[in-house]
């Protein structure tokens, strides 16, 4: 025997026993998901070369160890298709002793679906683009900017049919992944070809560049490449609209923001957005007209002393530059004054580069002091989408007067990670901004140093007890993470002001609320279990509607199914398994033809508890000789308990049509015909014999997600996920034979 072979001997693992086995709540391993192949380059011989030249300049790979290429490559080879068919090697299986799973394979996921198979062939070309974005976004992570699998699915869907090969790769084109870097030099290459070459037209497919410089443009690539052609990448694609420059070091955890960054931009861009062919054809997609872009992002340390705060206005007036709609200013700061120096105004110099684009909409702060209450008046008023992201200087105070000034357009509101910022401003929210549409507010806060805490809110309190929320009627979404440093009675006064605005809020479709309350954990466990229970009674959608692709009808005791032909017994109950906003139940049977009865017993169906509002979807009474008798008698046998029920649902949902939903009766109060209904004690809840006030069951919000404990708001929250109790998959000794390109070993060599 071989010392190798002893070697792995001792490695293999303990033979099984019949102990309990042990139970993994770890995720499981997605590392097959990221098994890609570059069969969609333009030459196999060439890609193979970059990308052996691209790992030797890459100095974050360990010696031994084999990186793979992006699963979403924009490149695709239009004149030979067997690049396409090319599979990639698949994974070693590993050795380890398995453990016990849900599911046979981690890769299927059961879709229960209509049943109906549409002609995917003879689809229009411009449903087939939608369905396919909608299946693959996002095309990579948008901090990361690494590629996702969803990428590679598009370059196999494409491969399937001549009818999904130009929707796929319209896609894919469309905001292409640009890391790693060989992924955007061969897009260069792609789009300063001969597009006469060429299968498909791919430069009009290219409507989005999202660019991380560190990754992509400021280092050279090798093997005679250089560093990325920027000029080249942008200057023949006619419909692209944002232009985006990106760097790590602007991101959260937002610690960085003093370091120099050498590479800045270069005056290429702005030449290429201008930049026109004087023989392009329009007919064969070039581009005839310089770019419009809908969307740039400006960063201080990218703009360097090249492109300072002064020069942003003589930018925005270009014809490029003139139609934006969506501008970012990231790490603006407010100049250092030494002694007896004079203010630059900085904020009047913004604001004048701003006034410069009319038909801005959507306005971006990110870790900027510049976002003051210098510049917030003057700001536009036409604004639609306002994003406050890591500003210190903008207090509650500012924000309100701003709000009650410029709000009245505004769609989008978001407000993350401002350190000085409360939720004073609340109780102006509905007279300001009567169009807000989305309210979101993060309150996790970064530490400015990493030696030492410094993130801790910078007011003293989140939210007074007499500062009553007044939210406005076209909110559709609502989200607010790590709500803290409030008392309790400010807490039960938030969350009773959406309970009393439910009858106000008609699209309300998502509510998340994260709060923390610092008191005992008894106290905590009994606030909880009253607030969540009530926003999710009121809010939470709880109906159940009619079958999408099937129609039922129920006359004379049977239920008749499109495409079925056998009859259904009354007593029979019908599930629907999709979600809707209203519940339809069924028509209760007239009283000439149901009679109540009671159980077998001779006494009196047993009362069931009151506590639970929202409808519960009918049953029919099932008796023992139901299957002898005819559907029609079976339908008679109903209980005295269910056609009350049914009654209740009758009368709710006379209640829903004649007030819209704006007020609905106690289920649990006794039966009553709605021929009464001038009394108004049927629009009022009553529990245990005392009257309190009016409540609205809203009922249509999708996601309610109320959350609320003690725990410590950190950058990185430690869960379950992180505690492993085996090795994860992927990490096995290296055997020697992974050494194909994009192979599936995976492994390590010392």
């Amino acid at each position: 025997m071989t010392a190798s072979a002893a070697r792995r001997r001792l490695r293999t693992p303990p033979r099984a026993t019949r102990t309990k086995p042990i139970i993994s709540y770890a995720e499981p391993d997605s590392d097959g998901d990221l098994e890609i192949s570059d069969a969609d380059s333009t030459s196999e011989k060439e890609n193979r070369t970059l990308t052996r030249q691209y790992r030797q300049n890459t100095t974050s790979q360990r010696p031994g160890k084999r990186s793979r290429l992006a699963s979403s490559s924009p490149r695709v080879d239009e004149s030979d298709d067997s690049d396409f068919k090319r599979t990639p090697k698949k994974r070693r299986v590993s050795s380890k002793p398995s453990t016990p799973k849900a599911s046979t394979s981690e890769d299927t996921v059961l879709i229960e679906g209509s049943g109906v198979i549409p002609p995917w062939r003879d689809l229009p070309y411009q449903v087939l683009v939608q369905i396919f974005q909608y299946a693959s976004h996002p095309l990579y992570d948008d901090r990361t900017f690494q590629p996702l699998p969803s990428g590679r699915w598009l370059v196999r869907t494409a491969n399937v049919c001549h009818a999904f090969a130009e929707p796929a790769l319209k896609v894919l084109y469309s905001s292409p992944p640009l890391v790693p870097m060989i992924q955007a030099h061969m897009l260069v290459d792609l789009l300063t070809a001969d597009p006469a070459s060429m299968a498909f037209k791919y430069r009009p497919k290219v409507e989005s560049l999202q660019i991380d410089v560190d990754q992509v443009a400021a280092y050279s690539l090798g093997a005679g490449r250089g560093h990325l052609d920027l000029h080249g990448l942008i200057k023949d694609l006619p419909r692209l609209a944002a232009l985006e420059f990106y760097h790590q070091k602007d991101m959260s955890p937002y610690r960085n923001l003093d370091d120099t960054i050498k590479w800045t931009y270069p005056e290429s861009i702005f030449e290429a957005l201008e930049y026109v062919n004087p023989n392009a054809d329009a007919q064969q997609g070039d581009k005839t007209s310089l770019s419009r872009l809908q969307s740039w992002r400006w960063s201080s340390r990218l703009a360097g002393k090249k492109w300072p705060i002064d020069k942003l206005r003589e930018i925005h007036m270009k014809p490029s530059f003139t139609s934006l709609r969506k501008i970012a200013f990231v790490n603006y700061q407010v100049p250092y004054l030494k002694k007896d120096e004079e203010d630059p105004k900085h904020e009047n110099i913004l604001a004048e580069s701003l006034n410069a684009l009319p038909e801005l909409e959507h306005l971006i702060f990110e870790s900027s002091t510049l976002c003051n209450a210098k510049l917030l008046p003057l700001l536009p008023t036409n604004l639609r989408n306002l994003e406050l992201v890591n500003c210190w200087e903008i207090i509650a105070d500012d924000l309100a007067e701003f709000l009650l000034t410029h709000g009245r357009q505004l769609r989008v509101l978001t407000l993350n990670h401002c350190q000085s910022l409360s939720l004073a401003f609340l109780p102006t929210l509905g007279e300001a901004c009567p169009n807000l549409q989305v309210f979101r507010m993060n309150l996790t806060y970064f530490n400015l140093h990493a030696t030492y805490r410094d993130s801790e809110p910078q007011y003293e309190q989140l939210l007074l007890p007499e500062q009553v929320p007044v939210w406005p009627s076209t909110l559709q979404t609502i989200e607010l993470i790590q709500l803290r440093k409030w008392e309790t009675p400010a807490a039960e006064m938030f969350f009773q002001s959406l309970l009393d605005s439910a009858g106000n809020l008609p699209d309300l479709r998502r509510l998340t609320i994260q709060a923390i309350l610092n008191i005992g954990w008894r106290d905590r466990a009994s606030f909880r279990d009253k607030w969540v229970g009530s926003l999710a009674r009121v809010f939470k959608r709880v109906s159940e509607p009619p079958m999408e692709h099937a129609s039922v009808q129920r006359a004379m005791g049977q239920l008749t199914l499109d495409k079925k032909t056998e009859p259904i017994k009354a007593d029979a109950v019908v599930k629907e398994e999709p979600k809707s906003h209203c519940f339809w139940p069924a028509t209760a049977p007239s009283s000439s033809s149901v009679s109540p009865q009671v159980n077998s017993a001779g006494s009196p169906p047993t009362r069931r508890s009151t506590r639970i509002r929202q409808p519960q979807p009918g049953k029919y009474a099932e008796s023992s000789d139901s299957e002898a008798e005819d559907p029609v008698e079976a339908g008679t046998r109903i209980s005295a308990r269910e056609a009350s029920r049914r009654s209740k649902f009758e009368r709710e949902l006379e209640v829903l049509h004649a007030t819209a939903g704006i007020h609905t009766p106690d289920l649990t109060s006794s039966p009553k015909s709605y021929d009464d209904s001038s009394d108004d004690d049927k629009l009022l809840v009553s529990k245990k014999g005392k009257g309190r006030e009016r409540e609205v069951i809203q009922g249509m919000c999708e996601v309610v997600e109320v959350r609320i404990d003690n725990l410590r708001p950190t950058e990185n929250q430690v869960t379950e996920r992180d505690f492993l109790d085996a090795e994860p998959s992927g990490d096995e000794d290296w055997d020697g034979d992974d050494d194909d390109i994009g192979g599936g070993g995976g492994g390590y060599a010392w």
